[in-house]
């Protein structure tokens, strides 16, 4: 299997969100990085443009997206907003 066939069948996603220690190929890990990335920046475009109101109505503060894209990239800032709202909702 070629490169490009490892890269259409494996989603970025997954391989952005790999366990902790697990080592990745120098240019896998330059994908997920740059995935991520593209993820806060919409995130920041998105969620982070919305009211304190609409914010307040999915569970999450302007202080949780700023610190959710802030955050390390080996952390998934969806996956941390996700957790963050769940918690704050009840998990309804």
């Amino acid at each position: 299997m070629t490169i490009r066939q490892n890269a259409a069948q494996a989603p970025l996603a997954q391989t952005a969100r790999r366990s902790r220690g697990t080592v990745l190929h120098p240019f896998e890990r330059l994908l997920a990085l740059t995935d991520e990335w593209r993820t806060r920046r919409e995130i920041e475009r998105s969620i982070g443009r919305l009211s304190n109101f609409h914010l307040r109505d999915v569970g999450l503060t302007k202080f949780d997206v700023e610190a959710a894209c802030a955050d390390s990239f080996d952390r998934s800032a969806s996956r941390a907003l996700m957790s963050v709202g769940q918690k704050r909702s009840g998990n309804w």
